[in-house]
Order: structure tokens, then sequence, then C-alpha cells
């Protein structure tokens, strides 16, 4: 598949996870209001600020499929970290505004027993989550889309707080209602934890960070060409759910131009059945050297 079809494929799990989103956060919104529980409204809040991701995925992916032009000669695959980086900011201060209202109710002398209803749908929750999850790791991998993967893990995220909101609230049926209180300033602090990963992921990738251990494997990839006699430099960045490689390779100093060419196409080659989106490789004789 090319690139465009792969980043076709990986928004239908961006759909997937924005429907699912917001039928569970409007659900969850409902059963808290309506029975009286901060830990369900918490995490139906929680889940508001998974459907803005989902959004900025969509968008994102949407935007890198545009092709390169004038102005994006590399193309338009930094939307994804972009839009990613725009969505941090929405998630801390969400996840900030929860742990201020619910910290307060924490020391209220007054506390309420969530009625059972509550762990019914925060059950329900984390059974739809664990199959959103199944469905957008598959696509994920099939499609190596770095922010459907993310996605996945964040609706494995969901669901594993929508099941420890389940059992949490369950405690609260035995005398202990203040537990509802203290679950949505953790399920808070966990939104503004999720805000920070991204905000921090986004960074990192927006200013040419790149993973060392990633740079290690790829040379050695390189290095898996036998008229290859060593790696002089390689450099990597990423490009959304793409990655580029630049690398200068070592052949034998009595090869022709066109004998080094044709290593170098070699290696692209190799690279790109690596999963590598964009390679530039450099000759370099080893008489000089």
């Amino acid at each position: 598949m090319t690139q465009s079809e792969n980043l076709k494929l990986a928004q239908k799990g961006a759909y997937l996870s924005l429907v699912v989103y917001i039928i569970l956060s409007i659900s969850k919104f409902i059963v808290g209001s309506m029975y009286d529980s901060a830990a369900v409204r918490a995490d139906s809040l929680n889940n508001m600020t998974d459907i803005v991701v989902s959004i900025a995925v969509i968008i994102g992916l949407k935007i890198s499929i545009k092709p390169a032009d004038k102005n994006h000669p590399y193309g338009h695959l930094k939307s994804e970290n972009i839009s990613a980086l725009l969505v941090s900011f929405i998630i801390m201060f969400v996840g900030i505004q929860v742990v201020l209202e619910s910290v307060p109710e924490i020391f209220s002398e007054k506390h309420h027993t969530p009625n059972i209803i509550t762990i019914y749908i925060s059950v329900f929750s984390g059974i739809i989550m664990m199959i959103v999850f199944y469905i957008n790791q598959k696509l994920a991998r099939r499609t190596n889309s770095s922010s459907l993967n993310s996605a996945a893990k964040d609706n494995l995220s969901d669901a594993l707080v929508s099941i420890g909101t389940a059992i949490g609230l369950i405690f609260t049926q035995f005398g202990l209602p203040i537990l509802d209180s203290i679950l949505a300033t953790v399920l808070g602090l966990l939104i503004v934890y999720t805000g920070f990963k991204i905000f921090r992921e986004s960074i990192f990738t927006l200013s040419d960070g790149f993973n060392e251990q990633e740079l290690e494997e790829y040379k050695n990839y390189v290095l898996e060409i036998e008229d290859v006699i060593d790696v002089q430099n390689i450099k990597g960045r990423y490009h959304g759910s793409s990655v580029f490689v630049d690398v200068t390779i070592i052949v034998a100093s009595d090869l022709s131009l066109e004998e080094a060419h044709h290593i170098c196409d070699k290696v692209e080659q190799h690279m790109h059945g690596k999963g590598i989106s964009s390679v530039y490789v450099h000759p370099e004789p080893a008489s000089i050297h």
C-alpha cells in the first residue's frame, strides 16, 4: 500500500474512536449527573478530551495526505504532530479543571453513595474501549501510523480507567462514598498526565528529535548490503507517521560512479522494504577515510 492509502485507512480508525467517544462521553455525563457520581462525570470529561484528540488526528491525517508543493517540498506530514501539540494544551486544561473541582469534594462533610447503575456504565465503557483498542492496534500495525498507534494506546488507557472506576465505585457501595471524589481527582490527574505526554512527544518530534536506538537499527539495516563497507553518518527525522533517513556510506574507492550509484539504489530499496518512507544515500570512497 502507498503512504496515501495507509493514511486514508488510518483515518477509519480515528473515525471509529471519535464516534465511540462521543457516545460514551454523553452517556457517562448523563449517568454521572443523574446518579451523583463525580468519578463517572470525570471519566466522561476524560472521553471528551479524547474526542478532541480524535478530531485532531483526523485533521492531521487529512492534511498529511496532501502532496508536496512549492512551499512544502517534504510534504505536509508534520501536520499530525502540530495538531497533537495544540490538543495537548486543551487536555491539560480540562484535567486541571477536574482536579480543582474534585479536591474540595474530598474534604466535604457530605458524601453521596452513587447509584449501582454508575458501575454498569463504567464496566460497559471499559469493554467497548477494549474492542476499539484491538481494532485500532491492528490498523496501526497495518498502516504504520504513529498517530493511530498513539490513539490505540489511549483507547487501552481509557478502557483500564473505566474498569478501575467501576472497581472503585463497587467499594462506594460498602460504606466508602468518599472514594467517588478521590477517583474523580485521580482521573483529573491522569488527564493532565495524558496531555503532558502528548505535549512532550510532539515537542520532541517537531524539534527533530530522533530515537537513538532506532538510528542504530537503521544503521544495521544499511550494513546488510554487501557492498557497503561502513556507515560514516546517519540521521533521521519524523514527519508524522513517516520516517526520513539521510545516510553516508563508505564504498570501495575503485568503483565507478555508476557502480556507486547502483549500491545507493540497493540501500534505498532495502530501507524502503524496512518501512522507511524517504531515504537519501550519499557514497564516500574508502581511500580518503
